[in-house]
């Protein structure tokens, strides 16, 4: 027979054990999801953020975060504006071209330092510098225009002293245009370029007057008001993924490729080599932390592209960029 004193002590343990069982619930209650759009499809470029996901970074800062591939009809501003994800990942022209409207999206953070957009040409065409571009084709998508008159102009010419066409490196290696724009991050695009037997030559849009970064992570602005704690906490473990890629690059890859079979790992682990290496890591994330934006930066490039025609001469830094999440985010410096 089973005496008081037993039932009692097994009351204890059951209401020990729910008490337990309470205290645990609310940590799995409290995961906030969070829908984060990439510009691009899955690859080496999103290589920090997939980590995130993988290693559980996202998780222990209290978010269950769902990462969207994009690709080559992605607009992420719209995306974001529509509420199909709370943060994605953009480039600087389509950032603009949304504060020239006056939408509310602005950038917080950027993954890449540089902005990697490179011009190739094959060695035998002699192309050594911008300054050899006039009176060439020079081939890239339809939406690469302005970087184009920007770096023309940066070099004392005009859209107009060059044949544009759109082209990607197909049209260069046969012949349809003398330059192609593609981008180093890319090693797999650009094999046929660099095994080229007569060498090849580049121009970065960032040696060449255009310094903006890339892989911005943008929000909606009453996003960066009303949840800010969210943003910082998506930043720090952005910046934990990141710094784990760099450091377990095979890993990584092979945690990209379990989002996509396409990729090849060889070629995309010596992308992600580069991405690091070059984009990702610089002098100014050793000075101020991962992700940081300047916002001289921002003005430069604003005022570049007010220059050309593309945008109002009035806007500045503060349409285009919120600093209260980089400031408040733990940061790695390296």
């Amino acid at each position: 027979m089973i005496s008081r004193r037993s039932l009692l002590a097994a009351a204890s343990i059951i209401s020990l054990a729910s008490l337990g069982l309470a205290g645990v619930a609310p940590a799995y209650a409290q995961q906030k999801q969070v829908k984060l759009q990439l510009a691009w499809l899955f690859n080496g470029a999103a290589a920090g953020e997939i980590v995130a996901l993988k290693k559980g970074f996202f998780a222990e800062k209290g978010l269950d975060v769902e990462i969207l591939p994009g690709g080559p009809n992605s607009n992420t501003v719209q995306e974001t504006l529509s509420g199909v994800a709370q943060i994605a990942t953009a480039y600087a022209p389509e950032i603009m071209y949304a504060a020239n409207q006056g939408l509310p999206i602005k950038t917080f953070g950027a993954a890449f330092q540089k902005a990697p957009l490179t011009f190739y040409s094959l060695g035998e065409s002699n192309i050594k510098s911008v300054a050899d571009w006039k009176g060439k084709r020079i081939g890239a998508s339809q939406g690469a225009t302005a970087q184009i008159k920007v770096v023309l102009d940066h070099n004392g010419m005009k859209l107009d002293d060059i044949t544009f066409i759109q082209a990607q490196i197909p049209g260069l290696l046969q012949g349809q245009v003398d330059v192609v724009a593609s981008w180093p991050t890319n090693v797999a695009q650009n094999v046929p370029i660099v095994q080229n037997p007569g060498g090849y030559n580049t121009q970065s849009i960032w040696d060449n007057g255009l310094q903006f970064q890339s892989n911005y992570y943008i929000a909606r602005t009453d996003l960066i008001g009303s949840d800010s704690d969210m943003l910082v906490k998506f930043l720090e473990a952005c910046d934990k993924g990141w710094a784990y890629a760099a450091d377990h690059p095979e890993e990584a890859i092979d945690m990209v490729a379990s989002m996509s079979s396409a990729i090849d790992k060889d070629k995309e682990l010596a992308s992600l080599k580069v991405i690091v290496s070059d984009f990702i890591y610089t002098d100014e994330t050793r000075e101020h932390g991962f992700a940081n934006i300047s916002k001289d930066r921002w003005n430069a490039t604003l005022q570049t592209y007010a220059k050309i025609g593309e945008i109002k001469s009035e806007l500045t830094a503060d349409d285009v960029f919120d600093g209260s999440i980089l400031a408040a985010a733990q940061r790695t410096k390296r």
